[in-house]
């Protein structure tokens, strides 16, 4: 069970060039399903997430997979609209340990974490990770789970596979 092995540790400040770098990876893992050109500069950007420190509401963590660096999640309360409590506003699992129950143990942990309504957003043509969160949302949902594609009006009105669900 990855639960005896894994950890969500807190990220402080001083390790955001580690997540920033990370982030590197995350949007090459997303280029595979989105089509994203690779850049001339042979490294993919990704939007500084130095953003979510200076947020008082953002919960910024490291997965840890018995020590070694996983992944992370960034939890805010940026959803779609005001009554949205909880978003996974970034969550990347690295390729390593994709398929060992990783991510589904962090993205639930942080279910119960923070119990309350939740909003999880995906890019539409990302059909991997609909499938990740549709299956891991209805078994942590405590009730029924919206879900629908529409404008994110939190992400500049880009469209997005929106999932809205009651934790406990």
């Amino acid at each position: 069970m990855p639960e005896s092995r894994c950890e969500l540790v807190a990220i402080a400040p001083a390790d955001l060039p580690i997540l920033q770098t990370m982030a590197t990876y995350y949007v090459y893992d997303m280029s595979e399903f989105c089509g994203w050109e690779f850049p001339d500069t042979g490294l993919y950007g990704c939007e500084p997430f130095d953003k979510y420190f200076a947020d008082p509401d953002a919960h910024c963590y490291f997965v840890r997979v018995a020590g070694e660096l996983g992944g992370f999640a960034v939890v805010d309360t940026k959803g779609s609209s005001p009554e949205v409590e909880f978003n996974m506003a970034q969550f990347f699992v690295h390729r390593k340990f994709k398929g060992r129950g990783i991510g589904a143990w962090a993205a639930s942990t942080l279910f119960a974490r923070f119990p309350g309504l939740w909003e999880v957003n995906v890019i539409p043509e990302n059909r991997a990770a609909f499938a990740f969160w549709r299956a891991i949302i209805h078994r942590a949902a405590a009730g029924p789970v919206e879900e629908g594609r529409r404008p994110a009006p939190h992400l500049k009105g880009a469209i997005k596979d929106i999932f809205r669900f009651h934790t406990a």
